[in-house]
Parts: C-alpha cells; sequence; structure tokens
C-alpha cells in the first residue's frame, strides 16, 4: 500500500523524519524553486501496511494532509543510487481533478489506459511515471483524485519535451481534457530522495 503526504515543514526536517521511519521505502520530493500557494510545498511517499501507514500518518509531528493511493508504473527507472542519495534528474508532480461528468471507473480507466499510451509516445521520453488514484482521503476532505509524477533524466529534457514538440503537447493536452479538469491542477518541479533497503545495484521498484 502507498500514501502521499503534503507538509509546509522545512525540507530538512521532513527530511530527518523520513530518513529513520520504521518503513519499507519513503521519498522527498522537495521543490526546486518555491512558489506561493497554490503550488504543492512537498510532495512525501510511504510505501508499507496499510495499518503501519495510519499510524504514521496518525503520529505524524506537525500539519499533514494525507491521502492512500493505489500506485501505477507505466514507465519505472532502475535505482543504482544509495538510499538518501537524490535521484538523478528532475521531477514534475500534479494533483489531477477528475472531470465532474465522468465516473470514478471512467476516470481511472482513460488516465490508466490511453493517456499513459499517449505520454509515453512522446519523442522526449519519460524516465520513470507514477500514477498514484486516490482511494481515501485521511481525516480531511479533498477533491483530488489522483497524483502524477514524471520523472527526467535532466532538467533539459522535461523542458524539451514539450517546448521543442508542440504538436506532441497539444495532442496530450488534448487527451487530458478527456478525463480531467486540467486548469485545476497544481504542480510542482522537484528533486527526488529515496531512502529504502534496496541494494545498489539491485531489481527496479515496481
Amino acid at each position: 500500500m502507498k500514501a502521499v503526504l503534503i507538509s509546509d515543514a522545512p525540507e530538512l526536517e521532513l527530511r530527518a523524519q523520513l530518513a529513520t521511519l520504521d518503513l519499507p521505502r519513503r521519498a522527498l520530493s522537495y521543490s526546486i524553486d518555491p512558489i506561493p500557494p497554490p503550488s504543492l510545498p512537498s510532495f512525501i511517499e510511504l510505501w508499507g501496511e496499510i495499518d503501519r501507514l495510519r499510524d504514521c500518518i496518525e503520529r505524524w509531528p506537525g500539519p499533514v494532509r494525507a491521502w492512500l493511493v493505489k500506485e501505477f508504473l507505466p514507465v519505472s527507472y532502475a535505482r543504482s543510487w544509495p538510499s538518501g542519495e537524490a535521484s538523478p534528474g528532475i521531477r514534475m508532480l500534479s494533483t489531477v481533478h477528475r472531470r465532474p461528468d465522468l465516473s470514478r471507473e471512467a476516470f481511472e480507466a482513460h488516465w490508466l489506459g490511453p493517456h499513459a499510451v499517449v505520454a509515453k509516445s512522446y519523442t522526449v521520453a519519460v524516465w520513470h511515471y507514477s500514477q498514484n488514484v486516490v482511494l481515501e482521503a485521511m481525516g480531511h476532505d479533498s477533491d483530488v483524485d489522483g497524483f502524477v509524477g514524471m520523472h527526467f533524466r535532466t532538467a533539459a529534457d522535461l523542458q524539451a519535451r514539450w517546448r521543442d514538440h508542440p504538436e506532441e503537447a497539444a495532442r496530450g493536452a488534448a487527451d487530458a481534457a478527456k478525463f480531467m479538469t486540467v486548469e485545476r491542477s497544481i504542480h510542482m518541479t522537484a528533486i527526488e530522495t529515496v531512502w529504502d533497503d534496496h541494494e545498489q545495484g539491485g531489481p527496479e521498484w515496481t
């Protein structure tokens, strides 16, 4: 099971907490260019047994919003760098909001199916592509239906993906409008750090 958390706490405070949590895998993505709300201040990912995730969230030392999610990885990197070291490249994260005229089932089917195919068809490939469908908002009201993370090997790749291929960007935006309200999305460009018991050079996480 996986949980996503959003916190306004300082980066060093979050890093220290995540480094010592008793969970098999934790990750922090923190903005490289902080901007005022409604941007995402941080993006925390926790993996583990559901009871342990609930306990971690209940005991979180500061204000936090949390969601249980179902994760899908249409594209997955094989991590070869040590636990606790910043991942190479750069990550773009966004909230996903279902079109109000679609059922949750139709929203999920299009996002995970046809749209994933479109996302993987760009000339500049995404290196790691994470789709997170919200199952439950934990202890708060929320209109977020999902979170998407697109990780690129370099900042230049992220910029070139849309800037240098406007016809592909237009095709992707048109398809996104079929299942989500694009203008409601909140974004962040971030550096990711992962902590886990994965051995360097071992199998990728899926």
